[in-house]
């Protein structure tokens, strides 16, 4: 029995078609914006520099002589 070419060409139309599809989809993920990846490391930034703040001003209020003195 000898396979119909016809259907073999259906097939490898179809499965063209969804490669085209994939392809598409593929080039307008690529374009759309990525805020949360910036976002996210702009907050994680903003984090850190407020950590160091807050590291340096607690080393300095431990420092301080004057800051565990009771004024009387």
């Amino acid at each position: 029995m000898m396979p119909d070419p016809t259907l073999y060409r259906m097939v490898a139309q179809a499965h063209h078609e969804d490669l085209l599809h994939q392809a598409e989809q593929l080039r307008l993920s690529a374009r759309l914006p990525r805020p949360h990846r910036s976002m996210s490391r702009h907050a994680a930034a903003k984090l850190g520099m407020l950590l160091l703040k807050l590291g340096a001003w607690l080393k300095h209020f431990e420092q301080s002589p004057t800051a565990l003195q009771d004024p009387v």
